[in-house]
């Protein structure tokens, strides 16, 4: 995946990162796990469209992982690994045209 920034979303992604908050993105299936397997869970099938949460392992906070997401991971993984490095959370809602809305929020700094 590649996220599009617009100007604006740009700006708010910036502001996002140094001051906490709530910020959302359109994301693929594909950007939460290659295989989609996450949308056939039992437990997760029911709160598609009402939001779920998949948290990352606890690896995320080794250095040596951090430093293979930020030379060889997607946008969307740096973005993940920021997020959930700063105590934040990721709610995954599924859209009408079969994209997901990634609702991100970091504790206001």
């Amino acid at each position: 995946m590649t996220i599009k920034y617009s100007d604006d979303k740009q700006t708010e992604w910036e502001q996002f990162k140094k001051k906490g908050g709530k910020i959302s993105f359109e994301i693929d299936a594909s950007d939460i796990t290659t295989t989609k397997d996450f949308e056939k869970n039992p437990s997760i099938q029911p709160r598609l469209k009402t939001g779920f949460e998949l948290p990352p392992t606890s690896l995320i906070e080794s250095p040596a992982l951090q430093a293979l997401i930020q030379v060889h991971g997607s946008e969307w993984d740096y973005i993940l690994c920021r997020i959930y490095l700063a105590g934040g959370k990721v709610i995954y809602k599924q859209q009408g045209n079969g994209k997901y809305e990634a609702i991100c929020t970091v504790p206001v700094a």
